[in-house]
């Protein structure tokens, strides 16, 4: 009853608020968006899923503002669709919402928060199938490419690379994108995924390695593979 009476009140003020997250100059199906940030408190943190689990919509958004960047650089990275973005990363915090109550070690809040976010991205990618035709649309826009500030061969090598990330195994996809670009480290990981740290490991090395033997194969990175 709790979260279905608040639900409307909160999607209402995520849709205001989500609009704020991206940053200028990104392109959707471009490059991949890093939103490393600094980790709350432990303290903080379980102070705020306290006030949360008791009903406080403002405890719960201040919740919603300290992970909501890098949820919604997870979801960004995953469907490279700013619009779908958005909106998994209502569903994600709504899931979140009403489900707060099941948390009772603050600690692996994060971890739980990631695994609901790679669940439902990853749900609306098989659903929709998504992957090959976003691929398809990754070719350059050169619309307003004169005043990006960024040389072309930068932006051919970022473009590369989202498309080589895009293509990883899906074990392999996460585990980049949570520790190279999110900035997790593999005991997260680890807790996020359910695997040991030295699955983690295993799968970034072998998750660096495709993606150079990608690059080089589009000769577009050097001595990849020595």
């Amino acid at each position: 009853m709790f979260a279905h009476n608040n639900s409307l009140v909160l999607r209402m003020a995520m849709v205001d608020n989500i609009s704020r997250i991206k940053p200028a100059g990104h392109l959707a199906g471009e490059r991949l968006l890093e939103t490393r940030q600094e980790t709350p408190q432990a303290a903080e943190m379980a102070e705020l899923i306290g006030r949360s689990q008791s009903g406080s919509l403002e405890a719960f958004e201040q919740l919603y503002n300290l992970f909501k960047n890098k949820v919604y650089g997870l979801a960004f990275n995953l469907s490279r669709d700013h619009q779908v973005a958005e909106d998994l990363t209502q569903d994600i915090f709504l899931k979140v919402f009403s489900s707060i109550r099941s948390v009772d070690r603050p600690e692996l809040f994060p971890a739980w928060v990631y695994r609901i976010a790679l669940n439902t991205c990853y749900s609306y990618l098989r659903r929709e199938k998504v992957y090959d035709e976003k691929l398809e649309m990754m070719a350059p826009d050169d619309e307003g490419q004169a005043d990006s500030g960024f040389d072309s061969r930068h932006d051919d090598l970022a473009r590369a690379v989202s498309e080589a990330v895009a293509r990883l195994p899906e074990r392999l996809r996460t585990v980049f994108l949570l520790h190279e670009v999110d900035g997790l480290t593999h005991e997260e990981i680890a807790e996020t995924l359910g695997c040991r740290v030295g699955t983690s490991k295993s799968q970034l090395f072998k998750a660096r390695l495709k993606l150079r033997k990608i690059l080089k194969k589009q000769q577009l990175l050097k001595g990849a593979g020595r």
